[in-house]
């Protein structure tokens, strides 16, 4: 079997893929890119953005394709998705939460600062957005260990990362966290291993 291959570098949505496989236990390699050298990226799939995964004949851009592809095409490793429409609802309600209301602050000021302007100029009001979405998140995390069901899901593999590089990034102090969201992300990210 052809090994996946996934071309990124440190963004929640890389992350987000190298969660998954490790969690899935299925061998890959990671190559890091130079974010400001994508060349590689545009010839290899026509658009500069990454994860880039390719297994075989496969190539597949978008973390939320891949951690499909990878749940369709691999469905004997632990699931990230259900077959259950009312808890993929759920899954994909918080995977809609972790890209609109977490992400979506985080990369306002990366196009920002991209676009040449004063990062600290939009930061502000970023940042609050981002803690409003954390007032959030804590709630759902008080009495379980992952967002939805008995075990983790797309749900926990999107957003985890998020709010890990959001407090990363200094969107919040990591000593301010609640609690119980620190243990879920700690769950989730110590699947965040290097390839071997």
């Amino acid at each position: 079997m052809a090994v996946i291959e996934v071309f990124g570098f440190e963004t929640g949505n890389n992350m987000k893929v190298r969660i998954a496989l490790n969690y899935k236990d299925l061998r890959y390699n990671f190559y890091s890119i130079d974010p400001y050298e994508r060349d590689q990226l545009v010839e290899l799939t026509g658009q500069p953005l990454t994860p880039v995964m390719r297994h075989g004949d496969v190539l597949l851009f978008d973390s939320g394709a891949i951690l499909r592809y990878l749940d369709a095409n691999f469905p004997d490793a632990p699931r990230l998705f259900s077959g259950d429409r009312k808890t993929l609802v759920a899954i994909e309600d918080w995977e809609t939460f972790g890209r609109a209301k977490l992400l979506a602050p985080l990369i306002q000021v990366v196009n920002h600062r991209l676009e040449g302007g004063d990062e600290a100029a939009v930061f502000d009001a970023a940042q609050a957005s981002f803690q409003r979405a954390l007032a959030e998140l804590a709630p759902a995390l008080e009495n379980r260990d992952w967002l939805v069901g008995d075990s983790m899901t797309g749900a926990d593999v999107t957003t985890a990362p998020v709010v890990f590089r959001g407090s990363r990034y200094g969107f919040c102090d990591p000593d301010d966290l609640d609690g119980h969201v620190v243990a879920w992300m700690d769950r989730v990210m110590a699947y965040d291993v290097p390839a071997g």
